[in-house]
């Protein structure tokens, strides 16, 4: 050979193993790439569940505040009739939170369910006027009407049966219906129980 020759070199092939490792790294950021965003997705229906579950929890926080408000305001109405204070004995008013029922000529709605009642303060009992205090963490006072029903026979007597001189003693009953609220003003409870003096 002489000097003039030039060796010419071939061009060398790639080996099928390192082809197919060089297309495998485009699949790999391809496969990244969908696990990031299923995993994004995964985050963000974390996120909007628990976002469900904080809002479930005030809802139950507000409809429990409603109805532990009904039930102080129950508790309240019964130590005012059982103490017979001002609020609570002028039933021959029909206003102001205590109503007289006539069971002779009863309404045809039953008395909290008429409209207006419960959005007018003069015809309901307030809370803080039996208290004299007032609830924490609620929207509004809990509202009261008491409702002086028709006196009934003890058990086991008979209101036209005179006995020893007179008639049986009577048993007095008031119907006490309580609208409590929450937190806020979407959560309301009533409640109402019959009370004995």
């Amino acid at each position: 050979m002489s000097k003039d020759t030039v060796m010419m070199r071939q061009p060398q092939q790639q080996s099928p193993s390192n082809s197919s490792s060089h297309n495998q790294q485009g699949f790999v950021l391809i496969v990244a790439l969908i696990l990031l965003l299923v995993l994004t997705i995964l985050g963000l229906a974390a996120a909007q569940s628990t976002s469900l579950e904080e809002r479930m929890a005030g809802n139950a926080r507000n409809r429990d505040l409603a109805f532990q408000s009904a039930e102080a305001g129950l508790s309240a109405a019964q130590s005012c009739l059982s103490t017979m204070l001002t609020a609570c004995s002028n039933f021959s008013a029909d206003t102001a939170g205590t109503y007289l029922f006539n069971a002779l000529n009863p309404p045809a709605v039953p008395l909290w369910e008429s409209s207006g009642l419960w959005s007018n303060s003069g015809n309901v009992l307030g809370y803080s006027t039996i208290t004299g205090s007032s609830l924490q963490y609620v929207a509004a006072q809990p509202e009261i009407i008491i409702e002086q029903m028709p006196p009934v026979a003890a058990p086991g007597g008979n209101l036209a049966q005179p006995q020893f001189g007179g008639g049986t003693p009577t048993i007095q009953l008031y119907r006490i219906t309580v609208l409590g609220t929450g937190g806020d003003t979407t959560a309301t409870a009533m409640l109402q129980s019959m009370y004995r003096q």
